[in-house]
């Protein structure tokens, strides 16, 4: 089973590129329903405590009917949007708030692909005590192709495309041990129309000290699923405690919620927080301190006949992995599953049946569960040979 990391997640940068669409101009009813395609941009927090600005130089923004495949981007036709050619620092972008880019008239179609092409030779990093930031570009001129949720329609009546720019994903810090970051790009896209927004308060109780809303905690949406979890958005709270997660497509979500670090307080997983067209879910959430965790690690489907092999991590208050602490396993759903214990955290489970099975491991009074969907074996048999 593959779960979501409860690594803090850096701001999300987001992009609003409002459509329109071309109107013959013969009446003035038909130009009265035209307006230009706006461009506005919007972040969330950037998550590290020592960065005072995150500065992107955008050169451009445009837009396909093509959907971007990756290796045909270079061939596309693309409309031109808008072109700022102007810093931003995505930084001083909260919550919600945008900043407009410019705006111009487009062709009302389907959008499938949207690019941004920034001018790394003119972005910088800068740390709160004034330094730059060493930050490996790789490039001057870049296109940077997000990804497309759902075809963008732009009516005649026009319509909004938000993209998000994770700047956590965008620029991974120190992974060369050298204090520096890495730029890989990573931006999604969305009809604006067609979202929807999740909010609340994040509070702690009294079991880490004085209770009340907690700053500073960083808050994501968690799309996907087993093997394929990632962020759809992520935001962080002010000091009321409120955060805002805006530019969700109608759905299910995963919130989660990271306390600020150092914290003795635990991290929170809500899952089934659904995102309504047009609408903000109110989603509040009270974290109470670490006490320590189970996770187990396996695959969550199985085929019938199958044999899997699961194994139990323990975390300690400390947040440090106890590798002496004993696992007990237990098969809640003995006709689904078959369960062997090969050792105190690793252990063997068989698909004897379609269904849903649990299986349970725990040590002291931390348990986690993780359920088994078993599914039928569709492989189809050998052809029988010839003799």
């Amino acid at each position: 089973m593959s779960r979501p990391s409860f690594a803090l997640l850096a701001a999300v940068v987001t992009t609003l590129v409002a459509g329109a669409c071309y109107q013959d101009d013969s009446t003035a009813a038909n130009f009265a329903n035209r307006r230009a395609t706006r461009v506005l941009i919007t972040d969330a927090p950037f998550p590290f405590d020592t960065v005072q600005s995150v500065d992107v130089y955008i050169v451009s923004i445009s837009a396909s009917t093509e959907p971007d495949t990756g290796s045909s981007a270079d061939s596309m036709q693309w409309v031109p949007i808008v072109e700022p050619h102007r810093q931003i620092n995505l930084l001083s972008l909260q919550r919600g708030t945008t900043s407009l880019l410019g705006e111009k008239e487009i062709p009302a179609d389907q959008y499938k692909a949207v690019r941004v092409i920034i001018d790394a030779d003119s972005s910088a990093i800068r740390f709160k005590d004034g330094s730059q930031a060493v930050v490996r570009w790789r490039g001057g001129r870049q296109a940077i192709h997000s990804f497309v949720e759902a075809a963008v329609n732009v009516p005649s009546e026009g319509a909004d495309i938000v993209l998000d720019f994770d700047v956590g994903k965008s620029f991974p810090y120190n992974n060369l041990g050298d204090g520096a970051f890495d730029f890989f790009p990573w931006i999604r896209a969305v009809n604006e129309a067609a979202t929807g927004s999740i909010s609340g308060i994040v509070s702690q109780d009294t079991s880490a000290g004085t209770p009340g809303p907690l700053a500073n905690a960083t808050v994501s949406a968690w799309g996907g699923g087993p093997g394929n979890w990632y962020v759809y958005s992520t935001g962080s709270t002010d000091a009321a405690g409120h955060y805002k997660l805006a530019y969700l497509l109608s759905g299910n979500y995963i919130v989660g919620v990271d306390p600020p670090s150092p914290s003795s307080l635990a991290s929170s997983l809500d899952s089934s927080v659904f995102v309504n067209q047009g609408a903000d879910t109110p989603h509040s959430i009270v974290l109470s301190m670490f006490r320590g965790s189970v996770y187990i690690y396996g695959a969550s489907s199985m085929l019938v006949g199958s044999t899997n092999r699961l194994e139990a991590f323990v975390i300690n208050a400390q947040h440090q992995q106890d590798t002496t602490a004993v696992v007990a396993w237990k098969n809640l759903d003995t006709t689904v599953l078959g369960l062997v214990v090969d050792s105190a955290r690793v252990a063997r489970v068989t698909a004897k049946q379609v269904g849903s099975g649990r299986i349970v491991a725990s040590s002291g009074g931390l348990a986690d569960t993780l359920r088994i969907l078993v599914v039928p074996d569709s492989t189809p048999p050998p052809a029988p040979r010839r003799p």
